[in-house]
This record gives C-alpha cells, structure tokens and sequence, in this order.
C-alpha cells in the first residue's frame, strides 16, 4: 500500500454537506451546516474547517467561507456565556 502525503484523503464520514453548500454566501453556509449538525455550533465549525483544509489552495470564495467560520465561532462562545 502507497503512503498518502495527506491525511484527509483517508477521512471516510457517513455525513456529505449538499452539492454547492460552499459555493453559498456565509449566512446560508452556515445555516446548511447546523442543519446536517443537529444545531451544534462546533460540528458545523468542525465540518467547515475541514472542508477548507482539505480544499487548501483550490478554496475559492475565501471570503465568505471565513465569514460562515467567523459566525460559527461566535455562536459557539455565546454559547459558553
């Protein structure tokens, strides 16, 4: 078996974010991952950042998706106060 330089690629997950989840603007991004999260602020975060890493640099629309990262972050420490 070949060794693979990158990790994400071993990643298999039951959970696949809708086709053009990313490709939104921040509020709808976000909304579709708290769906698919059961409202869990850290498991849309999770999700999100994941998908950025593993896009690195073929991420377009960096913009909005730290936008839909910045919201997330804050939902989860309004959560901790």
């Amino acid at each position: 078996m070949e060794e693979n330089d990158y990790w994400s690629e071993e990643v298999h997950t039951s959970y696949h974010t809708p086709e053009g989840t990313f490709t939104q603007k921040a509020p709808q991004i976000v909304q579709t991952l708290l769906d698919g999260a059961d409202n869990d602020p850290s498991l849309a975060l999770h999700r999100l950042v994941f998908y950025m890493n593993r896009a690195g640099s073929n991420l377009t629309d960096t913009e909005q998706l730290d936008c839909a990262k910045q919201q997330l972050e804050e939902m989860i420490s309004d959560k901790k106060n």
